[in-house]
């Protein structure tokens, strides 16, 4: 089924305001210890730059360093922010703000930011912490990841290695004393304990042998590209699921979406809009919900 154009302009806005604003992250930042907004971090030509020009410097830059700390990027974004300003104040000296191009260029620029802020805020509203941890421990399937084994093993070049081993557990040999002085694997000097692990962790071979045994069970030798393995499970165990701080940006940006695709059907709704084609003729809105007058 495909989506409506207004659910998928919805989900887009949606995108872009959370590439442009995010709460926790601020909220976590202005918590480090780090100056308040007003602080002044240079004076050029008499005019101040502050440390809010600093932040938001920061949170436009592209993702690898906007995950950098912000005081390890401190002083080039001050300098930038200085070069700027020196830009800015020559082309004030020169009046481009009175071009006819300018001006329309900076209306535009004016509406976006009109548009984004009016929208963080709606998202801002409803995607609090507490409703996004309330959505997290709502959703059932977050508490639970996959299934886990803790298994030893003990590796081998050969077959009959393998065999001789396996012979000797049977006898009532101890697994991590026969691993230590035979086995060839990295795990051998633990005991083989390769501690737990998730299916998909291991080659399938191993890891089907070893999901395959009960706990205490030993397995018959099980050959990988490594060599023989003769493999025990010691636990079995439910994984966790995604911690909250994992999940969190997922569970932001269907909130986010949800509260968008809304937002844009009530002020749809009812709306006096008008669509007309590229020579001019009346149009119609891709969605029914707005129907051309």
């Amino acid at each position: 089924m495909r989506k409506s154009s207004l659910a998928l302009l919805g989900a887009s806005l949606a995108a872009v305001i959370l590439l442009q604003f995010s709460p926790l992250q601020a909220q976590t930042e202005r918590a480090g210890g780090l100056p308040s907004d007003d602080q002044v971090v240079a004076v050029v030509k008499g005019s101040k730059v502050l440390f809010r020009d600093v932040r938001l410097a920061h949170e436009n830059l592209p993702e690898q360093y906007r995950n950098m700390a912000l005081d390890q990027l401190y002083k080039p974004l001050v300098q930038q922010l200085v070069e700027r300003r020196l830009v800015l104040l020559a082309a004030e000296a020169e009046n481009l703000a009175d071009k006819a191009e300018v001006a329309e260029r900076i209306a535009q620029a004016r509406d976006r930011i009109l548009e984004q802020a009016f929208i963080s805020e709606k998202v801002a509203a409803v995607a609090t912490e507490e409703a996004l941890r309330a959505a997290y421990e709502a959703d059932n399937t977050m508490a639970k990841g996959p299934d886990e084994v803790r298994a030893s093993h003990i590796l081998v070049e050969t077959q009959e290695e393998a065999d001789a081993i396996v012979a000797e557990l049977q006898k009532g040999g101890d697994f991590a004393a026969i691993a230590k002085q035979k086995s060839k694997g990295p795990s051998g000097a633990k005991g083989g304990d390769l501690g737990y692990f998730t299916k998909d962790k291991m080659v399938p071979e191993f890891a089907n042998a070893a999901f395959d045994l009960k706990t205490g069970e030993v397995s018959a030798p099980v050959k990988t590209g490594f060599g023989w393995h003769v493999i025990k499970v010691v636990d079995r165990r439910q994984g966790q699921g995604p911690s909250f701080a994992e999940r969190a940006p997922a569970l932001r940006q269907a909130m986010a979406q949800k509260v968008v695709a809304e937002l844009l059907t009530t002020l749809t709704d009812g709306a006096d809009i008008e669509i007309f084609e590229l020579d001019g003729s009346p149009g119609k809105l891709p969605s029914s919900s707005a129907p051309a007058k």
